[in-house]
């Protein structure tokens, strides 16, 4: 089944008309790479309220609450990946915001590969969520003065061998 079809009508009218009210939002939430039930931290590529609990007298930083989680909002594009002969091809997350506290947890979490989900709600009604895309890795970040490049790539399950054991007296003793 294809995702469009798990869209509601709302959704489907936002991403094909020319002019609407309601816009598509990705939400993408980064887990700690060492205990995957632990959130680093939660962005948008889009706003629709200023966020009360973040901001300070010195920073305004808007965002999206979405179902009891705020969202901070970052520009940021994303490239799809390509269709690939070799297996699963790989999707780039660029941000468009660059600080030492970003670039310090990239130096210091981002060690092994990093649970990513991304999901999509409308701007009307962000804690209704339209689709999401679980099981991308964080496998590879550069970095630059302007932008955080991340590598996004998903378990390729066709590498893996079937079964996982041989068949040999040390794992299966029974059979000899």
């Amino acid at each position: 089944m294809s995702r469009i079809s798990t869209l509601s009508a709302s959704a489907v009218r936002a991403m094909f008309s020319s002019e609407t009210d309601e816009n598509i939002i990705m939400l993408i939430t980064i887990y700690d790479p060492s205990d995957q039930s632990q959130v680093v931290f939660r962005f948008a590529d889009n706003y629709t309220q200023r966020i009360a609990s973040l901001t300070t007298d010195e920073e305004v930083i808007y965002g999206v609450p979405s179902r009891g989680q705020d969202f901070v909002f970052l520009p940021m594009t994303v490239g799809l990946p390509s269709e690939q002969d070799t297996g699963v091809g790989t999707c780039t997350l660029t941000l468009r915001y660059v600080t030492r506290e970003a670039i310090e947890l990239i130096r210091t979490q981002l060690r092994q590969p990093t649970q990513v989900k991304i999901e999509l709600v409308l701007s009307g009604s962000p804690s209704t969520v339209e689709a999401v895309f679980p099981g991308f890795y964080i496998t590879g970040a550069t970095y630059s003065a302007e932008t955080i490049n991340f590598e996004l790539t998903m378990i390729n399950l066709a590498r893996e061998p079937f079964p996982c054991y041989s068949f040999i007296p040390m794992y299966f003793p029974g059979l000899f």
